[in-house]
């Protein structure tokens, strides 16, 4: 067994961890890049609100199937990763239109965005968590790649021609998260549980 493939417990470093946060970096940036920008599409422009929404589920799709084909070498019943951003995506967009109708749009759409990582994080929590210890680790780590993705998308808007904004953006969003939520990734898989735990 080479270096790349001995497990690595306590906390140290492996070789492969830097080729994982790469790869986690690459399947959020491009998922959310395609994704985005596609949903927003089909949504058409009639309700901005709905379009966005559209976005951010395929964005969620397409980003949780990429950074599934990097988990599934490393955590077993990685499939229903899958699952967790469509789903934190569709219960985000039901409390960003219940906010839109109660306080206004642009709210309702700041009510979403804040609870949009935590959802999302606890929903990929439940995953990890018989997979790797301190796994609740990463529901702050979610939230933390949402709130720097923020100004990432708003420096690509404040430099960029208004044309390419869009797709710039949700690629800037993409970077942001997934450089944040890698390096906490990267962490937890070295920590995996005894065998006995996982069942």
């Amino acid at each position: 067994m080479n270096d790349e493939q001995r497990p690595a417990g306590n906390g140290q470093r492996r070789p492969e961890d830097w080729r994982v946060w790469l790869g986690w970096v690459l399947a959020s940036t491009v998922g959310w890049a395609v994704g985005g920008p596609a949903g927003v599409a089909a949504g058409g422009s009639g309700d901005i609100i709905v379009a966005g929404y559209i976005g951010v589920t395929a964005g969620g799709i397409l980003a949780g199937m990429l950074q599934w084909l990097v988990l599934r070498r490393h955590v077993a019943g990685a499939g229903w990763w899958m699952a967790a951003g469509p789903v934190g995506a569709l219960i985000g967009g039901v409390v960003i239109f219940a906010g839109g109708a109660v306080v206004g749009a642009d709210a309702g759409w700041v009510v979403g965005a804040a609870l949009f990582g935590p959802l999302v994080g606890v929903l990929q929590w439940l995953v990890l968590r018989r997979r790797v210890t301190r796994a609740g680790w990463w529901v702050p780590a979610s939230v933390a790649g949402w709130v720097a993705a923020g100004p990432g998308v708003g420096l690509v808007a404040a430099v960029m021609d208004a044309a390419l904004t869009a797709n710039a953006g949700w690629a800037a969003l993409g970077i942001m998260y997934g450089a944040v939520t890698g390096c906490a990734l990267v962490w937890l898989l070295r920590r995996p549980r005894p065998a006995a735990a996982t069942g």
